[in-house]
């Protein structure tokens, strides 16, 4: 029988026990984190390389900035440059100069991560084939005219596009113009004609509008051009132009002209080919005025007769008629071949052609849509094309043969276009599917080249809080559930600060990895502070990636030794 001392002290160290176990905080040892790391440090600390040209002078800015990210802890860069998606078309010394940034990787304990293969922003698939392009049916009106076809001359369906008509500075024809007399003005310093609409004393409106709108009936199936000329004087902020399409109240097509703060007239133009709306708002003039002036003249808006960008591949077949439907004409035989390219003004009648000089035509076709950005068009990819998977596999072995890497990053993100064309539209998938299937496919691609290859994919074209939802911009189609056809060892790398806690939650209650992309372009680190929290409380999340989309790196030192405090 033991004594009551000796069963005292098996208490007490049972006791001691037990408080090691369920605090080990209180006695100098860090909890777990919720990726398993057991001192909280993300296992992954990368930072994002972004915007680099293959010459020898960014080569060595990229070096820079592994060895500032490796003197502060960080462990893998994103290398978000080079055009890697498009590498069995380079030439050695581009070669060679990926195996240096590579080869400086390794050297500096940075494990290189490529990016590429991007649906919705075309990338080197492009470059290759622009008929790669997602397209949607339209007609373009032409005329045979001097042995060429050409498009024909766009009829204006705004109401007093050309600003002439107008009483007590408010213009006939339109909504609105804002606050007529005391922000918009009829003036006649014009364009053409005699009068234009200037505008003026931004503060008088509480958020600093100046603009001008009408609403126009339009069809599905056709391609309309907006244009029109502005002119500036010491505008503040100039950034503030924006021309816009809206249909129920949803931004359907925009663009920030890229303008100076004072400048002589310049036209600005904006394309929408319609696949479902009926009716479309156009807006053109400023957001968020501060200061200065700027007018607006000869605005017109029409069915465009554009033969540029129109694809040739399969599920966009073409076929030119004469206008009212009667007779249909051969391409070679009545006309030659059209081209899908960025420019095409005409193509010729061949000899013995059925066309006869002065004929009004209609071809029905196919046109890639885009996105207007300041930098260019955003255009998007057709998921449906075979084509397509044979070209990413073939730079997928390509860049494996020169950089043996371990993970890829999918650069699946904001897919603004898609589904028009008949490859999607027989396919019997909804858009959600064929995204999963694009996915599932472009994954299999790397597993076939090596089995361990870790796939990671920007997560807001799966997250129904982010962009998985129906009504995205210009896609035919419903992303809803996107997140159900996606292998589910694909890490999805968050990126939506606002909504960051939502989306991990969600992605780790769906069985995936997560990821989160930081930082943004922030004038401190407050946004990876925050990050850090949210993964540390997520389970299965991987780690965090310093993201700049403007080359902003004055703060990567800071956030390594914010993320890799403990790492060490």
């Amino acid at each position: 029988m033991r004594s009551a001392t000796s069963v005292m002290l098996q208490v007490v160290c049972i006791a001691v026990l037990c408080l090691w176990a369920i605090a080990p905080s209180c006695l100098g040892q860090q909890p777990a984190a919720a990726g398993g790391e057991a001192n909280s440090t993300m296992k992954d600390r990368w930072f994002f390389a972004f915007g680099f040209d293959r010459t020898r002078a960014d080569t060595d800015k990229i070096k820079a900035l592994i060895d500032t990210a490796a003197a502060h802890g960080l462990n893998g860069m994103v290398l978000s440059s080079f055009g890697l998606d498009s590498i069995t078309s380079w030439d050695e010394q581009g070669v060679a100069l990926l195996k240096e940034v590579a080869a400086h990787c390794q050297e500096k304990g940075i494990e290189l991560i490529p990016t590429g293969f991007s649906a919705g922003y075309g990338g080197g698939a492009l470059g290759y084939n622009l008929s790669f392009a997602d397209a949607l049916p339209t007609r373009v009106l032409l005329k045979a005219q001097g042995g060429k076809i050409a498009p024909a001359p766009m009829k204006n369906l705004l109401v007093n596009g050309d600003l002439e008509e107008q009483t007590n500075n408010q213009f006939k024809g339109f909504d609105f113009n804002e606050q007529p007399g005391v922000i918009s003005f009829a003036d006649q310093t014009a364009a053409s004609g005699k009068t234009s609409i200037r505008f003026e004393n931004f503060t008088a409106n509480q958020y600093g509008h100046g603009r001008i709108m009408q609403t126009v009936k339009v069809e599905p199936g056709r391609t309309y051009r907006f244009s029109c000329r502005f002119k500036t004087q010491d505008l503040n902020p100039v950034s503030g132009l924006t021309v816009m399409m809206l249909s129920g109240g949803k931004d359907v097509t925009s663009v920030k002209p890229t303008l100076k703060p004072t400048q002589d007239w310049t036209e600005v133009t904006l394309e929408l080919t319609n696949s479902n709306k009926k009716d479309l708002s156009i807006y053109a003039g400023i957001w968020g005025g501060k200061s200065g002036k700027f007018w607006i003249d000869d605005m017109k808006f029409g069915e465009a007769g554009d033969l540029s960008y129109i694809p040739r591949r399969d599920g966009t077949p073409l076929q030119l008629k004469s206008a009212d439907g009667g007779k249909s004409y051969v391409e070679g035989k009545d006309y030659e071949a059209v081209r899908c390219v960025p420019s095409l003004e005409s193509v010729k009648v061949l000899p013995g052609s059925a066309i006869r000089d002065g004929e009004d035509l209609v071809l029905d076709c196919y046109k890639i849509p885009y996105v207007a950005h300041s930098w260019g068009r955003q255009i998007s990819l057709c998921m449906s094309n075979p084509a397509l998977y044979d070209f990413w596999k073939a730079q997928a072995v390509r860049l494996h043969e020169v950089i043996p890497y371990k993970k890829f990053l999918l650069a699946m993100d904001e897919i603004r276009n898609g589904g028009g064309c008949q490859l999607c539209q027989k396919s019997g998938k909804s858009m959600a599917q064929i995204l999963g299937d694009c996915v599932t496919k472009q994954d299999a691609i790397f597993k076939q080249i090596d089995p361990n290859i870790e796939v990671m994919i920007w997560s807001d074209m799966f997250d129904p809080a982010h962009n998985a939802h129906n009504n995205y911009y210009g896609v035919v189609g419903d992303y809803t559930g996107s997140w159900k056809y996606v292998p589910k060892d694909v890490t999805m790398a968050c990126w939506y600060y606002e909504i960051r806690d939502k989306s991990l939650k969600f992605f780790s209650e769906q069985g995936f990895k997560t990821f989160g992309a930081a930082y943004y372009d922030a004038d401190d680190l407050t946004n990876p502070k925050d990050w850090l929290k949210s993964l540390k409380a997520t389970p299965n999340a991987e780690g965090i990636m310093y993201t700049t989309w403007e080359k902003k790196y004055g703060l990567l030192a800071g956030f390594g030794d914010l993320v890799s405090a403990g790492a060490k």
